[in-house]
């Protein structure tokens, strides 16, 4: 039998925040031993959907800021109600004749040759992963905050995944230009900054997007360039000598991409290592567009051979680029690895 789903939506929200009150971490463990009994049990599919649901809807409240925190540099972040239309403004100088965007399971062009704008085309976004019952029910309160944050930042890496393939498309088709793509293996800060010059004529100072471990590479040639290392400030050095994530590099900021282990030997992550993106800061018009319609959406099912609990969690979205001269790619093919 379903349960009050506000009530529980507000026990979700404070457990997940460690904002508990007085019964709420008994509540908790008795909901999620309601569901999944011992963990041994085959859940009511009613009550099974319902706990997903809101899951899927608490992380995607967590996601929210971290959504607009991260890609909100180098993009237009909107919400909007599905079925809404919304006209995309194509900054005039701007000389691409195309927009990419995503559309299924690629990428679509969309002409726009003679006209100031397009209707933005919303498309799904689509991820899943499973978790363990028993899991949930030994540690309640530890595994559904874990449980949350995997589905939040799943959203985030939907978004910066396709981001990617629009990327790689655009640049293999020349709408970026190839003054912004910098590729090679022991790529030097003097190549790091090149990019930066290039960018920086768009105005603003240039953000550099990337795994702490490309950030680092670049960040640490500051210290053993021959002409930068008898520029650095008793501030930048500091920060190179403690900061977990440095961010200044040369003339621009460097903003670490949240980018977690995939398996047990800390040998594979989410997105790759030695790809940064850079953009430029004082640009009216942000490189990508990106909206939103509706929140995340799940479709569970349990596995009859291991009893795994599988969630495939969707999102509307229209995700443009729309100003590909704005963007700089930096590929370090040998010296970055895990």
């Amino acid at each position: 039998m379903k349960l009050d789903a506000m009530k529980l939506k507000g026990l979700f929200s404070r457990v997940y925040n460690n904002k508990m009150e007085e019964t709420d971490s008994s509540d908790i463990k008795a909901y999620i031993t309601k569901v999944f009994g011992d963990g041994s049990q085959t859940p009511d599919p009613s009550a099974l959907h319902q706990f997903n649901t809101l899951v899927v809807e608490t992380a995607d409240e967590i996601a929210k800021p971290m959504v607009t925190n991260l890609l909100s540099l180098f993009a237009k972040v909107e919400n909007r109600n599905r079925g809404d239309l919304v006209e995309l403004k194509i900054p005039q100088k701007n000389k691409a004749k195309v927009v990419w965007s995503a559309a299924g399971s690629g990428v679509d062009l969309v002409r726009v040759e003679n006209r100031k704008s397009i209707v933005a085309v919303p498309t799904h976004l689509s991820t899943g992963f499973y978790y363990e019952p028993l899991d949930l029910v030994k540690e309640s309160e530890e595994y559904f905050r874990k449980l949350v944050n995997d589905v939040a930042n799943a959203k985030v890496r939907l978004f910066l995944d396709k981001i990617n393939e629009i990327t790689a498309t655009a640049i293999s088709s020349g709408k970026i230009p190839s003054n912004n793509v910098v590729t090679g293996a022991n790529l030097t800060i003097a190549q790091y900054n090149k990019v930066a010059s290039t960018l920086q004529r768009y105005g603003g100072r240039p953000v550099f997007v990337a795994d702490s471990l490309m950030i680092d590479y670049f960040a640490m040639q500051q210290a053993t360039d021959s002409t930068l290392k008898n520029l650095l400030s008793e501030g930048i050095k500091d920060e190179l000598l403690t900061a977990l994530n440095p961010s200044t590099i040369a003339r621009t900021t460097a903003v670490n991409l949240v980018n977690p282990f995939t398996d047990e030997t800390n040998s594979k992550v989410e997105l790759p290592v030695n790809k940064g993106y850079m953009f430029a800061g004082g640009v009216e018009q942000k490189p990508f567009s990106i909206i939103e319609y509706g929140g995340l959406r799940q479709m569970t099912e349990q596995d009859i051979e291991d009893e795994r609990v599988k969630i495939k969690i969707t999102q509307d979205v229209a995700l443009n680029l729309v100003f590909g001269e704005a963007i700089g790619i930096i590929e370090e093919q040998s010296a970055v690895t895990l």
